[in-house]
């Protein structure tokens, strides 16, 4: 079982420093990328791109930028992906993200298959790309979904990532659906451990994952009785294993910037931290 891991910017020096002890302590379990993004719609890059560098002088893991191309002109968009390359950063996770709330008359992708488009024929040779096994809110029905990414896999995607999912039939089911209708690239199942089930409501009603009523009545029983921490560990590690015994091979984790969960969640999955270290060096991962 391969696992990677998917980080955010900090927004401030403390978490910075609290930042840079998550992803060494990541690193332990030695995954296959741990991307970085860049916030809600198209966020700042430039963060992004700071957070990667420091990142890269603390850990060797292998890195993925984030790079969000409704939100930015095309060529700042191929900048900053060539940018990356130079860098030995060479997967991309491309993604439409948010269009801009005023007017710009600068030239912008059109969504992420035309990106995907842009960075194959520049010759990027990682391209990952955004999939929704409960339907995107602003596809016109489930098929589209498929048939969306399925034209960014003709486009050149190399992987897609999924959506997080609350359960684990309705990965196993878009997947077999996709497969049926031709995906060949890694379909990757995104796990978000529950850690606050509030803001995972909150995140759920954004993206359109469905929410089973007994599964929002357990949440809410362990809340009160001060074992959510336990249920959301219990919940995702279940969903994980049901996932590899469906011969999933590769899990992608939205740590939210904690790292525990997600290693307790590895450990329970036979994939163990390497080392751990407990006299590392702090470094800031803001300027």
């Amino acid at each position: 079982m391969q696992v990677s891991f998917e980080v955010f910017p900090p927004k401030s020096i403390k978490a910075s420093f609290a930042l840079a002890r998550v992803v060494q302590d990541l690193a332990t379990v030695a995954p296959d990328f741990i991307s970085v993004t860049c916030g809600t719609g198209g966020g700042n890059p430039q963060m992004t791109a700071d957070t990667l560098d420091a990142m890269a002088t603390q850990i060797d893991v292998p890195l993925a930028a984030h790079i969000p191309c409704a939100s930015q002109p095309k060529s700042a968009c191929l900048i900053q992906a060539r940018d990356y390359n130079g860098k030995g950063i060479s997967k991309i996770v491309a993604l439409r993200g948010d269009a801009p709330a005023l007017h710009t008359i600068e030239p912008r992708f059109a969504d992420a298959t035309n990106f995907v488009t842009a960075l194959a024929q520049a010759g990027h040779p990682d391209i990952v790309v955004a999939a929704y096994p409960d339907t995107h809110p602003k596809a016109k029905s489930a098929q589209a979904d498929i048939d969306a990414l399925l034209a960014k896999q003709d486009a050149g995607a190399t992987s897609a990532i999924t959506q997080f999912f609350l359960d684990p039939d309705a990965f196993l089911r878009f997947r077999d659906k996709t497969t049926k209708a031709g995906l060949t690239i890694p379909l990757i199942p995104g796990i978000l451990p529950i850690t606050h089930w509030a803001g995972v409501q909150r995140m759920a009603n954004l993206c359109g994952t469905k929410i089973a009523p007994d599964l929002a009545t357990a949440f809410a029983r362990a809340a009160r009785e001060n074992r959510a921490d336990l249920m959301g560990l219990c919940h995702a590690t279940e969903t994980c294993n049901a996932l590899q015994n469906e011969g999933v091979s590769k899990l992608h984790f939205y740590t939210m910037n904690r790292a525990q969960t997600c290693i307790d969640i590895c450990d329970a999955l036979g994939i163990g931290p390497k080392h751990i270290q407990h006299n590392r060096p702090k470094l800031a991962l803001a300027k």
